[in-house]
């Protein structure tokens, strides 16, 4: 691919997707520069209809859980989130974050025969480097509430563009792939999988057990030790299982086995 049209920024003729989706995108709006994506459609959720989408070339306060940064150079990354408005406890929006890493890995598989996995509760990863991160918020409106899903999807940063603290726990698409990389592709490819996904959760009860059997079987996490912080304490152990609900399974080093939410607990590197 020829480096310039690579580089190119994102337009709402070239990141449409090919195939008629059923429920996202039903208004998308592509920009420059804003302060966050989830913040945007936050912003303007009553005013947006159900599938709204927010495509960014840059973020001057990305967001990743709880607080944390998400840096990307300006024109590097695939920067998007989608608002789909949902009853409380729906399966959408109780599987909203696992739902986002699978359409992410479907979408990187799809657009660079890369072969992502995922790390609980939020990332996607490629060999054990951080490739994408999901961030799952939450606003009232309407009868219900608006389910925000952001993504963030690393494309075609260089090694140099990570800062010492992450260079060896972070990675792009352009490092990875053997194939040239072409963020609109990705972005379109993300824009249908997270379509036939949301799809699959509202039309079939069994959906909801498929997708995380899905999300499991591209866990890289079973088996393995992790540390979590927990209510001020730091707690070690085995990774069992992951929970309906996405819970994680721990046995703990000093005894017992004990579920963790994504929603209560941080993850040490």
């Amino acid at each position: 691919m020829n480096d310039r049209l690579a580089h190119a920024p994102l337009t709402l003729q070239s990141i449409k997707p090919t195939t008629a989706l059923q429920r996202i995108a039903t208004c998308v709006l592509v920009l420059d520069e804003v302060d966050s994506t989830n913040t945007e459609l936050r912003r303007r959720a009553a005013g947006l209809p159900d599938g709204a989408v927010v495509v960014a070339e840059y973020q001057t306060h990305g967001r990743g859980r709880r607080g944390r940064h998400w840096l990307a150079p300006r024109g590097a990354s695939v920067l998007l989130s989608v608002m789909l408005k949902e009853a409380t406890g729906s399966p959408v929006a109780c599987r909203a974050t696992i739902l986002g890493a699978l359409a992410a890995c479907e979408a990187i598989e799809q657009a660079s025969v890369c072969k992502p996995a995922v790390r609980w509760p939020n990332d996607v990863t490629i060999a054990g480097r951080k490739i994408s991160g999901v961030l799952v918020e939450t606003t009232p409106c309407d009868d219900g509430q608006a389910v925000i899903i952001g993504i963030g999807i690393n494309c075609l940063q260089q090694a140099g563009h990570f800062p010492p603290a992450l260079a060896d726990r972070a990675t792009s698409l352009e490092i990875e792939s053997p194939v040239p990389i072409d963020r609109a592709a990705v972005t379109r490819a993300l824009l249908a999988r997270l379509d036939g996904r949301v799809a699959e959760l509202a039309q079939d009860a069994a959906a909801g057990q498929r997708l995380l059997k899905d999300w499991l079987a591209r866990c890289e996490d079973l088996g393995t030790r992790v540390t979590l912080q927990h209510d001020r304490e730091t707690l070690t152990g085995t990774v069992v299982d992951i929970s309906d609900d996405g819970d994680l399974l721990l046995q703990l080093d000093q005894g017992g086995r004990r579920f963790f939410a994504s929603s209560t607990t941080t993850r040490l590197p």
